[in-house]
């Protein structure tokens, strides 16, 4: 009778131990990388392809990517994200750093988003390269600190544990 009450008691006890880990990952919208203040200004729409559709397409050659303030409350936190892909280290099989951005072929065209709208991210296990060309959600720990890629900077840098295609839920 001894181990069925501890049986109980610990069938009781564990999935209240594992809650306070499931509740301390944060669900972000784009939007949420942005200070208030940012929020708040008037600016042009974040994706560049939402724009004059009849706009020249020439853009001139000296372009520089909007710098956006990053969130310092977020550093440190386990976040949730939905976004796209823009494959930067793998191989034939999986991609393991990438940058997650707000919409499809962010980066491929300039000029790329503000750098509050860009997360390097690194994930060791790596994604397969089948559903790279899809929105994921990529779950993990956010840095305020930002990275350079090339011609463009991320305003902020995550160490992803967990990356999966993009379902409404």
């Amino acid at each position: 009778m001894k181990w069925f009450k501890q049986l109980l008691a610990s069938a009781v006890l564990l999935p209240a131990l594992l809650l306070p880990a499931q509740a301390e990952v944060q669900v972000l919208k784009w939007d949420d990388l942005r200070p208030q203040s940012e929020r708040d200004a008037v600016l042009a729409p974040l994706n560049p392809h939402m724009g004059d559709p009849f706009a020249d397409e020439s853009a001139p050659a000296d372009w520089v990517q909007p710098i956006g303030q990053v969130v310092p409350e977020l550093d440190g936190k386990t976040v949730r994200l939905p976004g796209f892909i823009v494959p930067l280290e793998g191989d034939e099989t999986k991609v393991t750093e990438f940058l997650l951005v707000p919409y499809f072929g962010a980066c491929v065209h300039v000029p790329p988003p503000p750098t509050n709208q860009l997360i390097y991210v690194n994930y060791p296990e790596g994604i397969p390269l089948d559903i790279i060309w899809d929105a994921v959600w990529v779950t993990g720990k956010i840095s305020t600190v930002d990275f350079n890629v090339e011609d463009f900077t991320a305003g902020y840098s995550m160490e992803a544990t967990l990356a999966n295609p993009y379902d409404e839920g």
